[in-house]
């Protein structure tokens, strides 16, 4: 019988040496140099977190949280550093988007009938 778990752990592996997330792990540190750019990333983490949590408590996120986020991301837009990041994160979550129907397509199968 097949150790799912060991082919896991091995695509875990495999993913560390991919380009999409060796160009994400430049990106980052790149970003970590860029005192500013990295506050600013910093903060809209922070802030989309507290608005996540709100939303899951069942509150509502007020239109200053809204417009803080928009602001922020204005700002974000003025550093190259972290727009690199985001097209970075992008094309990794592209590549875990077909993972992901991959590792799905049983179960997409067996439900077709």
């Amino acid at each position: 019988m097949i150790n799912i778990y060991d082919t896991a752990n091995q695509m875990e592996q495999d993913l560390r040496k991919t380009s999409q997330y060796q160009e994400l792990k430049t990106a980052y540190e790149a970003l970590k140099a860029d005192e500013t750019a990295f506050r600013c990333f910093n903060e809209i983490h922070s802030l989309q977190e507290e608005l996540q949590k709100k939303q899951m408590s069942g509150q509502k996120p007020t239109e200053d949280d809204f417009k803080k986020l928009q602001d922020l991301g204005k700002e974000a837009d003025g550093y190259e550093t972290l727009q690199t990041l985001m097209q970075k994160e992008q094309a990794l979550s592209m590549m875990m988007d077909e993972l992901s129907k991959i590792i799905f397509r049983p179960i997409q199968e067996l439900y077709k009938d």
